[in-house]
């Protein structure tokens, strides 16, 4: 079995067709969906990317692997992960941009996936896709643009102004909050010419909510630009012939905001991070036609530590351990799982000033959310899902034993890791 790992950065399940959007944004990821299992409720680890490619790769939460900074990864060390268990396996370990992840595993630097394809498709490969289609700057095809505007809309001049910043800039933040890479401190991981599309540029722009429809035409012209993508791959694998003998899984690192709180992008972007499910509901969609049921969708809420699991538990290996995740193939055939799911971020993801250690921090469950700010002055907000899946009542003081119970989970988790 080969396994082609496509994650791409900031994409919203809201905003593809499978999770039913009405607008035609992903007709190739709708098909891995119809033809493998849907994963309604995937809940990602953090809102930005370095925490959930650590847990997605060990199966580990932030609480075990503590990797959740770029002080933490300046910091970092190699320990031996689940990725050399599958090149001890016979897997080949490579993908796109992954070097700058090789404490995980990853061996090369690959990224022209059709090469790849033609060069080994005699082999077992593990290849990591990270396409960035969907993370700011938001900036499709024209023609794009103008399919997803809704009908007889017209932005106004001063919208079109201040999307001139959203199409153009890798962070976009509001007035009044300055970013890492504005402050003069060292990134970890410097600009490259490997990526000149996603070049770290700044922007500041006070976005209004007559904004909102553009930019979720861009932000929707930018899916069909990742699911153009996928179709090219699929296609690949049709021609050589190796489409069922690969595992596909199709996700996200987080999700990403489209002006729910006033701003776009996630918490490296603007700089004003939540734990919404805006920002960690993320798609997870898996193919592969010789284990899992065709036409699948599983409801109940999963993390992203679960992915991992559920590679090995295919391939008929042993999880290697710390693991705080479980195989997904058991859910899959109708058993109990687990019901919460963890997450943790810097208000300003890759982009806290060093020295700023606020942490926000959440425990979910299907039906409840409890989100607690650290710092100077804590403060804790609790959602009921069900009843309010935007999260705009906070019944913090309305119903104080489940966010105590709720709180008591999240601290028991982290004593445990």
């Amino acid at each position: 079995m080969n396994i082609l790992f496509i994650l791409e950065d900031a994409l919203r399940p809201r905003n593809m067709g499978c999770y039913g959007y009405p607008k035609p944004t992903s007709p190739n990821c709708d098909r891995l969906a119809a033809e493998g299992v849907r994963f309604e409720t995937c809940i990602a680890v953090s809102a930005h990317t370095f925490p959930p490619i650590v847990s997605l790769l060990t199966g580990q939460t932030t609480f075990t692997h503590g990797l959740v900074t770029s002080q933490d990864y300046a910091r970092w060390r190699g320990r031996r992960a689940p990725l050399h268990a599958l090149a001890d396996n016979g897997h080949l370990v490579d993908g796109e941009l992954v070097m700058r992840w090789s404490p995980l595993g990853f061996t090369r630097d690959m990224n022209d996936l059709d090469a790849y394809l033609d060069a080994h498709r005699n082999h077992r490969w593990f290849y990591f896709a990270e396409p960035y289609p969907t993370h700011l700057p938001y900036n499709p095809p024209e023609a794009y643009l103008q399919h997803f505007l809704d009908p007889g809309y017209q932005p106004s001049a001063g919208t079109l102004e201040r999307a001139k910043v959203v199409r153009s800039c890798l962070i976009v933040h509001p007035s009044g909050v300055i970013s890492r890479l504005e402050s003069g401190a060292d990134d970890p991981i410097p600009d490259s010419d490997s990526d000149p599309t996603h070049k770290r540029s700044v922007g500041t722009v006070d976005l209004l909510p007559e904004d909102r429809p553009y930019v979720q035409a861009l932000y929707d012209g930018e899916v069909r630009v990742f699911d153009d993508m996928v179709g090219r791959w699929l296609a690949k694998l049709e021609s050589l012939g190796i489409l069922d003998d690969t595992l596909i899984i199709v996700t996200a690192d987080h999700g990403e905001e489209l002006m729910e709180r006033g701003h776009v992008g996630h918490t490296s972007c603007n700089l004003k991070g939540t734990l919404y499910d805006e920002s960690i509901h993320v798609p997870l969609i898996m193919r592969y036609p010789k284990r899992l049921p065709a036409g699948t969708v599983v409801r109940h809420q999963v993390s992203q530590v679960d992915v991992m699991p559920t590679i090995f538990d295919l391939l008929g290996l042993d999880m290697p351990k710390p693991c705080d995740g479980s195989s997904l193939l058991p859910l899959i055939q109708g058993q109990k799982f687990r019901e919460e799911a963890y997450a943790e971020t810097p208000p300003a993801g890759w982009q806290a000033l060093p020295g700023d250690e606020r942490r926000i921090r959440c425990v979910r469950t299907a039906e409840w959310k409890l989100i607690i700010h650290s710092g100077k002055a804590e403060r804790s907000e609790l959602y009921h899902l069900t009843q309010d899946p935007g999260e705009r009542h906070n019944l913090i003081n309305q119903e104080p034993t489940i966010a105590q119970r709720l709180r008591a989970s999240l601290e028991a988790h982290r004593r445990q890791t």
